[in-house]
């Protein structure tokens, strides 16, 4: 790995320029085993992002369902 192809799949996944410059640095200087911890912890970050993510996508599929639900309910009502 060189410090350009990390710049560059920092930069893919939306890290800022404060971010990508201190890991490139530690690339360019050799010291892997700091870049890959602070890698981690960006990884860590962008999971509990992710989990966040699911659990709003799981509520709206809950409202999604019960919107349904109470449509179906209200249409068997008139029949």
């Amino acid at each position: 790995m060189n410090a350009e192809n990390a710049r560059q799949c920092l930069t893919d996944i939306g890290c800022s320029p404060d971010r990508i410059n201190p890991l490139a640095e530690l690339v360019e200087a050799g010291r892997l085993t700091e870049a890959k911890q602070r890698l981690h912890c960006l990884r860590y970050e962008l999971m509990e992002e992710l989990h966040v993510c699911q659990r709003r996508v799981d509520q709206l599929d809950w409202l999604i369902r019960e919107t349904e639900r109470a449509n179906r309910e209200k249409t068997a009502r008139r029949i």
